[in-house]
């Protein structure tokens, strides 16, 4: 029986040497008769289908598909009991901790199936876990609980994964199922609004509150609707807490481009993601960094005449979230006299992105902003280098960015941009973003640099509690 991690992977490891002799021998076309072939074949078969039947066991306990171990005899009692701790996800250590005994031991005492413990020391266990043993080993209730609010969850487009990183509180520990429930049951009531007899019962989820309405704005297709919903009425309720104790006086925004990049020269000294970063700040737009794959590439919202801008780029080279940022700064400009405002983005290489008309005048904006209202003409210089060769196309980047004293990284960005668009027009589907990469001088973490900059300008202290550890969970975790 497997019984840890270690234990699992040195039996895929038997596994695959086994299926390894197995396919040797019967390749093998030599003087051996082909009965003792067959017969040492049927042997290792054998040997090997054990070790993928405890295998699958293992898994399957991993996976939560139990709530109850039959138990014929006693003697059937402790292989139970480590059935138990290994479905409620309690590591040999985790175990040996609540028993207050040293990992080594639980390990002897697993390792002879618990042949040399007392009987007190199994009563110990079995409290440990919190069964209920009658004829049956039954798991505890809260553990039964706490899966079926995971699956309720994961129908709604909430896996597990993204509940434990950003909705359950860290300060408990895994096993402790009831509080974990209550807990979690209450913040997902205040994100998303549903009760824990919703979150509990049979009834489906729906997402149905202010900031989902907005989800499939822009949404494709072949977008994960379900999750995009879920996830963007959780980022909304992140962009509310902000909102709500950001101290900065709302300004207005130009969205004429050399305007724009004269304030942030004049202010600033250069245009660089710190310098827009600084400039939406001071402008009373609140720039959320966030670090969860999928749903959207960046939003905007205006939340009671307050802009907030929460940016989702995958890399972190300063230069491409800084033509975010300003991309997501001309939206922000846009409509000054509505209240309430939203934009959802996909990635840029989305064809929906691409032939949306605002996009492209956000595009233009930002590519403006960051390298003077010549960036169309460098761009075509870099091209024009080249002379049709993509293998030359690096250095007549570097050569251009050198000529106009330009950043490097935020050319080459453009230049992917429209080899990419001209790629798509031939129908063709190679990129050059990897050689952009290769071209971006980095001297921040821009995510980090969100999260510090919001922090000296919301007022954590006067955040309720569930406001305060839902939003550093977000932002700083």
């Amino acid at each position: 029986m497997i019984k840890n991690s270690k234990q699992l992977a040195l039996t895929q490891r038997k596994v695959e040497e086994f299926d390894a002799a197995i396919q040797a021998m019967e390749s093998n076309v030599g003087d051996i008769h082909p009965l003792l072939v067959q017969a040492q074949i049927n042997a290792l078969t054998f040997q090997r289908d054990d070790l993928i039947s405890e295998i699958e066991e293992y898994e399957q306990l991993l996976s939560g598909e139990f709530a109850v171990f039959d138990v014929d005899n006693i003697a059937k009692l402790p292989k139970a009991l480590i059935r138990s701790r290994i479905y409620l996800g309690l590591t040999q250590k985790d175990l040996a901790e609540k028993l207050g005994m040293k990992e080594q031991q639980i390990q002897r005492y697993e390792n002879t199936e618990y042949s040399s413990a007392s009987f007190t020391t199994l009563l110990s266990v079995i409290d440990a876990l919190d069964l209920k043993i009658t004829e049956d080993v039954f798991l505890p209730q809260s553990n039964r609980t706490k899966n079926l609010l995971f699956s309720k969850l994961a129908d709604a487009g909430l896996e597990k994964s993204f509940i434990e990183k950003r909705i359950a509180p860290r300060e408990l520990l895994n096993f402790e199922h009831e509080s974990w429930i209550e807990r979690v049951c209450d913040r997902i009531n205040q994100v998303f609004g549903w009760t824990k007899e919703q979150l509990l019962g049979d009834e489906p989820l729906t997402i149905g509150r202010d900031g989902a309405l907005v989800a499939r704005f822009k949404m494709p297709a072949g977008a994960n609707q379900q999750y995009a919903s879920a996830y963007c009425q959780y980022a909304y309720t992140i962009a509310q807490i902000a909102s709500k104790h950001f101290e900065k006086p709302i300004s207005s925004l130009p969205d004429d481009a050399e305007i724009v990049r004269a304030e942030i020269t004049q202010s600033y000294g250069d245009v660089s993601f710190e310098s827009v970063l600084a400039y939406a700040f001071d402008k009373g737009v609140i720039v959320l960094g966030l670090n969860d794959s999928g749903a959207f590439h960046g939003a905007t919202w205006r939340i009671n005449y307050r802009n907030v801008v929460v940016l989702k780029q995958k890399t972190s080279h300063a230069s491409r979230w800084a033509f975010d940022l300003l991309h997501e700064l001309y939206h922000a400009s846009q409509r000054p006299e509505l209240p309430e405002f939203s934009v959802i983005e996909l990635s840029e290489t989305s064809d929906e992105r691409r032939n949306d008309q605002e996009e492209i005048d956000a595009n233009d904006f930002a590519s403006k902003v960051l390298l003077g209202l010549n960036a169309e003409e460098y761009v075509k210089e870099c091209f024009l280098n080249a002379k049709g060769n993509i293998s030359w196309l690096k250095n007549s980047v570097i050569q251009v960015a050198q000529k106009y004293d330009l950043d490097c990284g935020v050319l080459a960005n453009q230049v992917a941009n429209k080899h990419d668009y001209m790629e798509r027009k031939a129908g063709r589907k190679s990129n050059w973003w990897g050689a952009a990469n290769n071209l971006q001088a980095n001297k921040c973490n821009p995510r980090d640099v969100c999260s510090s900059t919001l922090r000296s300008g919301v007022q954590i202290e006067k955040m309720t509690e569930f406001e305060r550890e839902f939003f550093e969970q977000a932002i700083y975790q």
